[in-house]
């Protein structure tokens, strides 16, 4: 069914799905931006046309509701262990191409990796379904279209925002009460980006050895550069779509030190300290070691193991809201160069 429906209307859609589903799509945070006096596009619930903003790219990404960035496990007292309940209700996540494909990855770093499946993000994850916001150009810093990800199918339905109003396509049944006598029958098919200003080649596209790469990148001088640049501050994983590093504590509480919970929280490898082990043995002290380590990991060893895509969506929120501009595009770039590179010398040889 593809409708077209005036702001009003779509107001009173999302007060229909708000009864059933949790509802979140980009949405202005005021005064919580980067920079003085501008507003941080995070995803929130939403109630109304208003709320939703689809003229430029989220700052966060849709992963910030599925697994949020503190979440409680589970409660203990003394011998008992009580699992944290989680919210099962239905969400219905508005999303661009590129964040609908990272849950794949998600998916398999948390359903599949190591073999066990992570117990809140297996209850949860049946229930979200997402609404495909079309990206009628590339935004800046976008690089989807080389890591395949500008296209996608896996949508309940599409939604192309405008001025006016919106078009929507419905394809999943299950929406379809939600939208009875709103609208006008329209033509409307879900257009894709097709090209990015930024492009990358990405080292597997000259070398098809995951570890021949590995061996060539790992003491390349091309790291050394963002020994200096790169402050560590984490900012580019945080707004990663498909980053799932985080860390476990527990919290005593005060009145009965025997009572508490553990708490998982978003971490970053981009971080001092992250892979450091017991008795203070840090594998990778320099900032350059880091992001050489979060680089091949986006752009190499997920693919290896996880025997898909890449990790990397090409969203560029890394590059967006690095302070120091660090292009990923560009890292991923100077990486195939050097492959590239070390192949023909050794061909020489």
């Amino acid at each position: 069914m593809n409708l077209k429906i005036k702001p009003d209307e779509f107001s009173e859609l999302l007060s229909r799905l708000n009864k059933v589903w949790r509802v979140y799509a980009p949405s202005a945070e005021y005064r919580g931006g980067r920079f003085s006096d501008t507003d941080n596009v995070i995803y929130q619930p939403v109630s109304a046309w208003s709320d939703i903003v689809w003229q430029e790219k989220s700052h966060m990404s849709p992963n910030t509701v599925i697994t949020p960035i503190t979440e409680t496990l589970f409660y203990f007292d003394k011998e008992t262990i009580q699992i944290a309940e989680v919210d099962t209700t239905p969400m219905l996540i508005f999303a661009r191409a590129c964040d609908i494909n990272a849950m794949s990855r998600l998916d398999y770093m948390y359903l599949q990796n190591g073999g066990n499946a992570d117990y809140s993000y297996q209850l949860l994850r049946d229930k979200i379904r997402f609404v495909l916001i079309e990206c009628e150009e590339s935004f800046d810093n976008c690089f989807c279209v080389s890591m395949g990800s500008n296209r996608t199918e896996a949508w309940s339905a599409a939604v192309r925002f405008s001025d006016e109003g919106a078009k929507v396509c419905v394809k999943a049944s299950e929406l379809l009460p939600f939208f009875a006598n709103l609208g006008e029958a329209c033509d409307y098919t879900p257009g894709f980006v097709e090209q990015n200003k930024e492009q990358v080649r990405t080292p597997d596209s000259v070398c098809d050895d995951p570890q021949k790469i590995r061996d060539i990148l790992t003491h390349h001088p091309l790291w050394q550069a963002y020994d200096s640049r790169c402050i560590s501050c984490g900012r580019c994983t945080t707004g990663c779509p498909t980053c799932t590093c985080y860390s476990l504590f527990d919290v005593a509480y005060e009145e009965n030190p025997q009572r508490g919970e553990r708490r998982r929280q978003w971490a970053s490898c981009l971080i001092p300290g992250f892979s450091d082990m017991a008795g203070g043995h840090g594998f990778r002290p320099q900032p350059g070691n880091r992001l050489r380590y979060r680089a091949l990991h986006k752009v190499n060893d997920y693919k290896a193991r996880a025997g898909t895509q890449h990790m990397c969506v090409g969203c560029g929120r890394c590059d967006d809201r690095c302070p120091q501009y660090i292009k990923f595009s560009l890292i991923i770039n100077k990486m195939t160069d050097a492959v590239e590179q070390a192949l023909a010398q050794e061909a020489n040889l």
